[in-house]
């Protein structure tokens, strides 16, 4: 879980039709009636815009979307809890349909850290044996229980998420090793850097963990304004 900034403007519909699907939702939850809370036509302008948002992954997991799990549009806020915000831009972001599936209709009080607001990175560390992420040992008090009640709501200690972030782990550590060992950078070694560094890669948390463990703050910088710089996209 990273910093992702909302470079991306609402899509033109949700600006024209906000209001009217606001009310629309109201109306069903107030009603308690089996229909969807979005439009189709709703949902495929936010699809769109909101699949590219986080360079196509998950904000929470960043697991590729539609390769790890469908795209869901996810409520920061749940739209059962805030009725209002169903439709508000700043409220809406791209998760997985397991994380949002964990997170559900839960009332967090704004615990959850917001990918789009706060940086997360500093928020957690990775256990090297087994992947699964821990407060970062720096945190003290309410910044350690948000970290993991964020961990905890979007069911982040997944066995299949800890290993793809383990193996991330090693494939980075790997990578690290082999530059130490040749004191050059091959050509495959230059192409496997474009390949994680790209801000479309998973696991960007890992990657640069890694490199911070390893002392090379500077790179972890470096793909950190990278990704941040770099307008969402598909």
């Amino acid at each position: 879980m990273i910093h992702t900034p909302r470079h991306a403007n609402p899509p033109q519909l949700l600006v024209r039709h906000k209001d009217r699907w606001t009310r629309r939702f109201q109306e069903i939850h107030a009603g308690g009636l089996s229909r969807d809370w979005a439009t189709k036509t709703a949902r495929q302008a936010l699809r769109a815009v909101l699949y590219g948002f986080a360079h196509g992954k998950c904000v929470y997991c960043e697991g590729a979307l539609g390769v790890t799990a469908q795209l869901d549009i996810e409520h920061y806020t749940a739209k059962s809890v805030a009725p209002e915000r169903a439709f508000e831009w700043e409220n809406l972001l791209p998760a997985c349909s397991l994380c949002n599936g964990s997170k559900g209709e839960v009332d967090h009080g704004n615990i959850l850290l917001k990918p789009d607001a706060e940086n997360p990175e500093t928020y957690f560390w990775m256990h090297p044996d087994t992947g699964e992420l821990e407060p970062h040992p720096l945190l003290e008090g309410d910044q350690i229980r948000r970290a993991l009640e964020t961990i905890r709501i979007c069911g982040l200690q997944r066995a299949a998420l800890c290993t793809k972030r383990l193996w991330m782990f090693r494939r980075v550590s790997r990578w690290m090793d082999e530059i130490a060992d040749r004191g050059e950078l091959s050509d495959p070694l230059i192409e496997e850097w474009k390949e994680l560094s790209d801000p479309r890669s998973g696991y960007k948390f890992v990657f640069r963990h890694v490199l911070t463990l390893r002392g090379l703050q500077i790179l972890a910088q470096r793909d950190r304004d990278a990704f941040e710089r770099t307008p969402n996209r598909g």
